[in-house]
């Protein structure tokens, strides 16, 4: 059995050193999705005004969908940062407690939220839902934000364990969840367990978006078709097709890709989005998934890595569509026909 579903959204998640303003630029110019959700802010980072936190919370290119993902292992930062942020406007904050990298987990922060005793877990929930609430009080703009989590099924897999956990989290003021369905030491090899979403959704009462390996746009559609849930949060199939959210919401032919193009408009607007000292590590991230498009991938990723400027890649693309010219377009990225 299902949950009932009146409407269905798209959501881009929140990836480390993914989710900044340069890539929602580029996926901007192609088609908004539901929800832009944030690269993880740390809260202690971001209270204390480090050097590159400004960085982390420019809100280009659609404020009103933004969503800021926060991470921190002590409730009093989570709760400041989550009172200073919501000041910036978007439509919510949203508590990391899905990321199982060893230097996120051993601060207690990401996945260890969910293997906290859960008194502790439930407090910083409601100190974050206050601080929300205590800001939107204040505010003259009137709306509430959003608070909602995203975590992972946890240690193992017990659903009864990982229901009683989100009744708890909804109890204590959260109002949406995305669920990755993998545990904490499944690598990206293990297929996610979406049947997990399905069941979640059909339980909680709360909106409950699934994500993990979906890839194109078909297989979202068939997401939506057979999950039952009330979203979908893409993260790689959106940076290696930074048009799926058009995909998703058109109907008919699209226009041509030209992916030395999107690689142009991506670095110029990765040097006005980002530090100088983070632009290389970037560009080279975003270009590990995106050159997934190209006949020759592992050639030209292995190229790029070694690059040591933003310049270098684009040096290195413009030599490989002379090279191998036929990967340059795609006509329809729907159907992904080629010009003739």
């Amino acid at each position: 059995m299902t949950a009932p579903r009146t409407s269905f959204s798209y959501t881009f998640a929140p990836m480390a050193t993914l989710s900044h303003e340069a890539l929602r630029r580029l996926i901007h110019r192609y088609g908004d999705p539901d929800e832009y959700f944030t690269e993880m802010i740390h809260a202690p980072s971001f209270i204390r005004g480090g050097k590159f936190e400004s960085w982390y919370v420019r809100t280009g290119p659609s404020p009103d969908r933004l969503v800021w993902q926060l991470t921190g292992g002590d409730a009093e930062p989570l709760a400041e940062a989550a009172r200073r942020l919501v000041r910036l406007g978007g439509m919510g904050i949203d508590l990391n407690m899905g990321c199982s990298a060893p230097d996120i987990a051993r601060f207690g922060a990401g996945i260890s939220w969910m293997t906290k005793d859960r008194s502790i877990t439930l407090d910083m929930v409601s100190r974050v839902r206050a601080a929300i609430d205590a800001e939107d009080a204040l505010s003259s703009r009137g709306g509430r934000h959003r608070l909602s989590v995203k975590l992972r099924l946890g240690l193992a897999e017990d659903y009864e364990n990982l229901y009683s956990f989100c009744r708890e989290l909804v109890n204590a003021g959260v109002e949406s969840i995305t669920l990755h369905p993998r545990v904490k030491s499944d690598s990206y090899s293990r297929p996610a367990r979406h049947a997990q979403v399905s069941r979640l959704a059909a339980d909680l009462g709360v909106p409950v978006f699934g994500n993990g390996d979906i890839s194109t746009a078909e297989e979202a559609r068939t997401y939506r078709e057979t999950r039952g849930c009330s979203g979908l949060m893409i993260g790689r199939g959106a940076v290696t097709h930074p048009w799926i959210f058009r995909d998703l919401a058109a109907a008919g032919s699209a226009e041509r890709i030209d992916h030395r193009e999107v690689a142009e408009y991506f670095l110029e607007a990765l040097a006005v989005c980002q530090p100088p000292e983070f632009q290389l590590s970037r560009a080279r991230r975003f270009f590990f998934y995106y050159c997934d498009n190209f006949t020759f991938a592992h050639h030209i990723k292995m190229k790029i890595q070694k690059a040591q400027s933003p310049e270098a890649i684009g040096a290195l693309l413009d030599q490989y569509f002379v090279e191998v010219p036929e990967d340059r377009y795609v006509l329809n990225s729907r159907t992904g026909e080629t010009p003739s």
